[in-house]
């Protein structure tokens, strides 16, 4: 089977609901595409494809366009969601107390409009029991399957294990979050660590990512070691130099409850031990005392990291047992065959009717993260350059891995309706150029990621390039801008606009193909 799949958010649950199963498509056979949900050529792409596939794509009346362009083409429309955000009851809803009203009121127009796009869907494929049952009881079809982890991640993973080095003399236990929105989460536990650190000189607590340290472990604060979020990339090596990972959830809450199991399955990828709430997911991906340990109350969690801290032989079990349990049943070869007989049992069913459409989106061009190796050091965009109107701006880089094959740049354009065109072209270090396309200013996303594709450079980690952005047919300010990574010691140089140095590199993303840089690391 073909299928076009259509994506409109980036990063982990991209990677893990869309770049995942597209893997998969393509390991039972099938072709895949992934395109973000405002990139104008789907229409066209549609054609070559026997099944639409949404993620997070809100509805609007291209969305509603494409669908009604699926159901004269009889092709199959799928949805997909990770998160009960496709209903408005606020009960069902996470705490939004901290946005300001006219946020709040936009996050909850989102879920309004991802249910939207779901209502028009032969049917709804969710990782987790109590996303799918709640999608049944809204009368939709709905099928379970599961989330697992690719071959390149366990790549990854395998070598962060191999070179892991744990200190004997702590234990450490750690906590990860990859969004400002789980304090709540580690709160919940945060009686059951204060005593445990309290009990055990030898303990630490390492926390990553954006997440508040709750107020009973402040005074302990000395024992506890807070980073920044990493990338994905770099996360098994965290998670390989923690004893135990901790993964609470606030049960009571019906959101909370319908989350995955994505975290015990990093952790068993690198054999570190998971103590998890039971959720549905934790429950049915850890069987209590053999591959990991579920616990509930603060009393629970208190029992049952004191035995984890005590008991180092028990940890290295439970860990073992871990990533036994990820090649008998979390491993993507397994996923594929169950989204290839969804995806032909779909096939059979009859369409829906379409919801009513309330909202429309400009069209813009935009890049999602691709399932290939990060080449480039991670930046974001935290500041706006000057508008590349008679201006030429150029950025010295170097990429990690060879095979080299695009470049992402984080594109503004304030809404404008430009008409100009971006010329972009990868100098060699011989002041040649390598590589070169085009842009029109019209199809560039605001504040979102852009593009630059091009025939893979073999020996890319052995040189130092120079990407050149110019302009043709652009007036000073009046022109697109491209996002700065400022305040920032990283590995790119400033950008220099007419030899003028910017306040930061121009912010970047780059890839290459996984079979290239995994290769290259092993040798």
């Amino acid at each position: 089977m073909r299928v076009l799949f259509v994506s409109g958010i980036d990063g982990a649950c991209h990677r893990y609901q869309v770049l995942h199963r597209a893997r998969q498509v393509q390991l039972g056979g099938g072709e895949a595409t992934v395109r973000s949900f405002v990139d104008p050529d789907l229409p066209a792409g549609l054609e070559a494809h026997d099944a639409l596939f949404f993620y997070r794509v809100p509805w609007n009346d291209r969305t509603r366009a494409l669908v009604e362009r699926a159901r004269d083409a009889d092709r199959i429309v799928i949805g997909a969601i990770d998160d009960l955000i496709f209903d408005p009851a606020p009960e069902l809803l996470p705490p939004l107390d901290h946005l300001p009203a006219a946020e709040r009121a936009l996050w909850i127009e989102g879920v309004e409009r991802y249910r939207a796009t779901l209502e028009a869907c032969d049917a709804v494929i969710a990782p987790t029991a109590p996303l799918v049952e709640h999608a049944r009881s809204l009368g939709w079809r709905a099928y379970l399957h599961r989330n697992a982890l690719s071959e390149p991640e366990r790549t990854i993973a395998e070598r962060a294990r191999e070179a892991a080095v744990r200190d004997p003399e702590q234990i450490v236990l750690g906590y990860a979050s990859g969004t400002p929105t789980h304090d709540a989460d580690l709160a919940s536990i945060a009686p059951a660590l204060a005593d445990l650190l309290q009990e055990h000189p030898r303990s630490r607590l390492a926390l990553l990512g954006p997440v508040a340290l709750p107020e009973d472990l402040v005074p302990l604060a000395a024992r506890i070691e807070h980073r920044p979020r990493v990338p994905w990339t770099e996360l098994f090596e965290w998670l390989a130099g923690i004893d135990v990972n901790l993964a609470p959830l606030v049960a009571e809450s019906p959101f909370a409850r319908a989350k995955g199991e994505v975290k015990y399955l990093e952790a068993a990828a690198v054999e570190t031990p998971t103590v998890a709430s039971p959720t549905p997911a934790f429950s049915e991906a850890i069987h209590g005392g053999r591959n990991g340990v579920l616990a509930e109350s603060v009393k629970d969690w208190h029992a049952r990291l004191t035995e984890l801290v005590r008991e180092p032989e028990l940890r290295v079990a439970l860990g073992r047992r871990a990533w036994a349990d990820l090649d008998e049943r979390w491993c993507e070869n397994e996923r594929a065959s169950e989204l290839d007989a969804v995806l032909h049992r779909v096939q059979k069913r009859a369409a829906e009717s379409l919801p009513e459409s309330r909202w429309h989106e400009a069209v813009a061009r935009r890049a999602l993260e691709p399932d290939a190796c990060p080449a480039l050091d991670e930046t974001s965009a935290t500041a706006v350059s000057p508008p590349l109107g008679e201006e030429r701006f150029e950025q010295r880089l170097r990429a990690k891995h060879d095979g080299l094959e695009r470049i992402d740049l984080h594109a503004v354009t304030y809404g404008q309706a430009l008409s100009h065109t971006v010329v972009v072209r990868l100098v060699g270090e011989d002041g040649c150029t390598l590589r070169e396309t085009s842009w029109r200013a019209a199809e560039l996303p605001d504040r979102a990621w852009t593009s630059f594709e091009f025939e893979p450079l073999p020996d890319s980690s052995r040189h130092e390039y120079t990407l050149v952005l110019e302009t043709t047919g652009a007036g000073a300010g009046n022109a697109a801008s491209f996002g700065l990574s400022t305040g920032v010691d990283g590995a790119l140089p400033a950008a220099r606009s007419n030899g003028e140095a910017l306040a930061g590199p121009l912010a970047l993303r780059g890839f290459a193909p996984w079979t290239r840089a995994l290769a290259r690391e092993a040798a």
